[in-house]
């Protein structure tokens, strides 16, 4: 088991492990870069990390990932709204958008169906 200099850095190593892809040598890494940062960068992190849980909501009509009641796209009068692209997660739906090729809506299911 890995000896750290503090009980403070374990346990942020710890919490960066909890993360999809992350082992503790790349946990690590995150820690000792964020002891080095300034302050103000480091509250700036933790400010955003906070908001992610408390203002971010699924939309109303597609559950896409938003700020407000009802997402950009289902929003967007400019939509085709007579096509609709059913998703497994809001990852499918960033990764639709990023090719800039689909004009209909979404409907995001949270998971599979089996």
């Amino acid at each position: 088991m890995v000896q750290y200099s503090s009980k403070i850095i374990e346990q942020a190593v710890d919490a960066f492990t909890q993360l999809p892809g992350v082992g503790k040598k790349t946990a690590l890494r995150y820690v000792l870069h964020l002891i080095k940062q300034n302050s103000d960068d480091a509250s700036q992190l933790s400010n955003i990390i906070q908001l992610l849980k408390t203002d971010l909501k699924f939309c109303k009509s597609c559950h896409n990932i938003c700020e407000d009641e009802t997402c950009d796209v289902c929003s967007n009068n400019s939509r085709d709204k007579t096509i609709i692209c059913v998703v497994q997660d809001y990852r499918d739906v960033m990764a639709i958008e990023s090719t800039g090729l689909f004009r209909g809506q979404y409907h995001v299911l949270g998971g599979l169906i089996s």
